[in-house]
């Protein structure tokens, strides 16, 4: 890459003539400076005194132990007590940096996780005759009460699922209106923000429902349901979707508060 130029190019060096680079003024003849009275006169120069050479030799001296100490505070950074940065006492531990506090849940097996296992280390307790439902397609927990002496049939579910993409309101009643979606008649109670005793648990909703159950045969069959949403400080909602058959609610809905109750204490 040719450099670039700044300024007008130099011209050429003057060509040298026949005696030299040139005469000088006055010049007789070729090959000097011309005769010796027109040559530059030498002059005698004043010589220095000894008080201007000793000030001459003391500002280098100064100038010597500037440079010095600035090499010297470089090396050591410019410690007040004048110590290597190898031999300087460091800073204590935290008081310049302090780690984040963790924002991701700590899993652990508590004295009230057991039975079945959701995820996140929340766990439930199925009741008696509550048996795993045989459809493993769908997602979370769901447990069912069969019918007695039908089988294929059943007399209610409670199914527990999780996420965090809703906060436990909106997850409530989505849950509600997939649950209600194929219903007919449905009605749904009004919200109710609730207040579990478990400190770990910083919001619970809840929702009621009741419609008609529509089989395949035609046949409406009375239901109703519940929906608890349980959302942790770490933003995970847990949510419990339970139903029964009417004809069997009043007798058999203290087996799916009971569920709930094991759960709400695994938080």
């Amino acid at each position: 890459m040719t450099q670039q130029q700044y300024g007008p190019a130099p011209g050429p060096p003057p060509a040298p003539t026949a005696g030299g680079w040139g005469a000088g003024p006055g010049a007789s003849g070729p090959g000097g400076w011309g005769p010796g009275p027109q040559r530059p006169q030498p002059f005698n120069r004043p010589a220095k005194s000894s008080r201007t050479q000793w000030i001459i030799m003391g500002c280098a001296i100064l100038a010597v132990s500037l440079v010095a100490v600035g090499v010297v505070l470089l090396v050591t950074g410019g410690d007040k007590t004048d110590k290597p940065v190898a031999n300087q006492t460091p800073d204590p531990t935290g008081t310049l940096y302090t780690p984040p506090t963790p924002t991701n849940a700590v899993i652990t097996k508590g004295p009230y996780d057991k039975g079945v296992e959701v995820g996140g280390g929340i766990w439930f307790t199925p009741a008696r005759g509550w048996l795993p439902d045989w459809d493993k397609s769908k997602s979370g927990k769901n447990y069912i009460l069969q019918q007695f002496n039908a089988r294929g049939l059943i007399d209610g579910y409670y199914w527990v699922r999780q996420t965090e993409l809703y906060d436990a309101k909106g997850f409530a009643e989505h849950l509600v209106d997939i649950e209600s979606n194929g219903m007919k008649n449905v009605r749904i109670g009004r919200g109710v923000a609730c207040r579990p005793a478990n400190e770990a648990i910083k919001a619970c909703y809840a929702l009621t429902y009741t419609g008609l159950w529509v089989a395949k045969s035609g046949k409406t069959i009375p239901f109703e349901g519940f929906v608890t949403a349980y959302q942790d400080q770490f933003g995970k909602v847990t949510a419990t979707d339970a139903g029964l058959e009417s004809r069997v609610y009043k007798r058999r809905v203290n087996e799916l508060l009971y569920m709930n109750n094991t759960l709400v204490k695994s938080f």
